[in-house]
């Protein structure tokens, strides 16, 4: 009988490689769409190094404008620099709004970043 320590673990441990093929699917996507600047890691060889969470810009637009539009179709994503104003200063968008931020995890499913991927692309368009 396992621990529940070693349960957990367990349990983790299953997680991340479901988190990290949902992220791969967003990333594939997201370089799709026109005008999407993604920041960090973007090397799919070198995802262990992150987490499946990713900030990213529509060209000029807002992220707050963005993150209303997705809201409005059942998407929930955050918008700002997130505590992290020397580095939003550092990547020159602080005086613009910050950054979306996508947060993925293992209650999220396929078609739901296939939804937010079909979304993004339809604000980028318009």
């Amino acid at each position: 009988m396992k621990t529940r320590r070693e349960a957990l673990g367990a349990a983790y441990g299953s997680t991340v490689p479901y988190e990290r093929t949902l992220f791969a699917r967003l990333l594939d996507g997201l370089q799709t769409i026109p005008g999407v600047k993604v920041y960090g890691i973007t090397d799919p060889k070198r995802f262990e190094e992150r987490c499946s969470t990713i900030s990213l810009r529509v060209g000029a637009r807002h992220p707050t404008e963005i993150a209303k539009f997705l809201g409005d179709r059942g998407l929930f994503t955050w918008d700002g620099n997130f505590y992290a104003m020397s580095l939003s200063e550092r990547l020159g968008v602080e005086s613009k709004g910050g950054v979306l931020r996508i947060g993925l995890v293992h209650y999220n499913t396929m078609d739901e970043v296939d939804r937010l991927l079909k979304a993004l692309d339809e604000f980028a368009k318009k």
